[in-house]
């Protein structure tokens, strides 16, 4: 059975992240993850819940309690693109849809077919 820590880094890893990033994302020091993920401490409801959120998981998953979630795979850099657009508020996530859309419109950066 795998420990709160091992979760914790099998996630962070399945995403292809940093501590440094994941720690950022979820608002904790970089030193408090690693301490997270060596299992030397537990973290209380309201980190459990920011690292579930950072992660993309629900808390259950997280603690243990539900079977690992088929996640869609992410690469470090929509995982940072995802977590800054959740930072805006709704006015500026609209904004993103228009440059994102203008750009998958120009043809330029899209994905090749």
């Amino acid at each position: 059975m795998e420990s709160l820590g091992q979760r914790i880094t099998h996630y962070r890893k399945k995403i292809g992240i940093s501590q440094k990033d994941l720690a950022t994302v979820a608002g904790i020091s970089p030193t408090a993850l690693n301490y997270y993920e060596k299992d030397k401490r537990e973290p209380n409801v309201l980190i459990l819940i920011k690292l579930a959120k950072a992660l993309n998981i629900t808390g259950g998953a997280l603690l243990g309690l539900e079977p690992h979630p088929d996640m869609i795979t992410q690469s470090r850099n929509e995982f940072l693109i995802l977590n800054s657009i959740r930072e805006l508020n709704a006015r500026g996530q609209e904004k993103v849809l228009e440059y994102i859309s203008d750009i998958l419109d120009s043809g330029k950066y899209g994905e090749k077919k």
